[in-house]
């Protein structure tokens, strides 16, 4: 890591928390941040595609900010590895691996065709891809239902995750002996 720790590499270590007893066993550890890596490129995958498909429809901010949140996690990934002296451009470079070069076309791809279908509406003055219309009423028929149930089951998903992490977390201080 580089001598000079700033405000930024102090908040980069305390959210990665790389000595907490969570990540476990080197093995384990290894498997965790082999899964994270694929969660994330799952994620800008998603978020890609989400981009594509919103500029399709017409959208012309939303697919600008998908693209940015697809961008932001690597810009993050590559500042965390140069600040401990790891460069990972060389290291894709070197290695050569095909997986690389997909990565890179998939993205480049993803972008240009976002970027075409804004171009179109841009300059057409209507999307690529009409919306199809339904409306929702709250409570009222089958959607609204369906909508009032998801914003509610969504409500109550996020709760439970909040009380089954504070009880998974008391639980485990409580058999190592701490509260």
């Amino acid at each position: 890591m580089t001598n000079k720790r700033n405000r930024l590499d102090r908040v980069a270590e305390r959210v990665m928390d790389l000595d907490s007893p969570a990540y476990g066993d080197e093995r384990e550890r290894a498997v965790f941040m082999e899964s994270n890596a694929f969660g994330l490129t799952t994620g800008l995958y998603f978020g890609l595609a989400a981009a594509l498909v919103a500029a399709a429809f017409g959208h012309v901010l939303l697919p600008v900010l998908l693209l940015a949140t697809t961008i932001v996690p690597s810009m993050a990934a590559s500042w965390y590895a140069k600040r401990r002296q790891v460069n990972m451009r060389r290291l894709a470079e070197d290695a050569g691996a095909r997986s690389t070069l997909v990565g890179i076309i998939v993205f480049g791809a993803a972008m240009v065709l976002t970027f075409a279908a804004m171009t179109y509406t841009v300059f057409s003055g209507q999307p690529l891809l009409s919306t199809p219309s339904f409306e929702v009423v709250p409570g009222d028929g089958f959607f609204g239902g369906m909508a009032q149930g998801a914003v509610i089951g969504g409500m109550l998903g996020g709760l439970a995750a909040i009380v089954g992490g504070v009880h998974s977390y008391r639980r485990a201080n409580l058999r190592r002996g701490t509260t």
